[in-house]
């Protein structure tokens, strides 16, 4: 899930599949697709990435044990700066919130994959039921 840096370019939105990100989608039990929607801003430090992931992932009701979809939407908050020396990227999400990447001096795209993921598994509510 990589979205370029550009100063001020909003409107990033990519969906994704299963068949694009695999993985992914096993791990967080996703179904359908994975709508992302990106605006990236220069600030005097770095990159400021802000946007939206929606989807729907699937549970095993705590009570019933019936399988159930249940739609969410989780905001992504990311700064991304450069530096020298690194040769690939690196994350830093000392903040479950806000997350610092790290990428190497010139790259001119981040990859957003683990940020997403660490943020749909903290939407994910601890005891799944079924509501209905």
């Amino acid at each position: 899930m990589r979205i370029r840096l550009i100063s001020s370019a909003t409107g990033q939105d990519l969906s994704l599949s299963e068949s694009d990100e695999s993985v992914l989608f096993k791990e967080l039990q996703l179904r359908g697709q994975l709508s992302c929607s990106f605006a990236v801003n220069k600030e005097k430090s770095g990159f400021v990435v802000r946007g939206v992931v929606n989807g729907s992932q699937e549970f095993a009701c705590a009570r019933t044990l019936d399988l159930f979809e249940r739609p969410f939407e989780v905001e992504v908050e990311a700064l991304v700066l450069a530096e020298a020396g690194l040769t690939q990227q690196k994350e830093d999400n000392g903040d479950d919130d806000f997350f610092t990447i790290k990428v190497p001096v010139g790259q001119n795209e981040v990859d957003l994959t683990e940020t997403v993921r660490q943020l749909v598994i903290l939407q994910e509510p601890m005891i799944p039921v079924k509501e209905g």
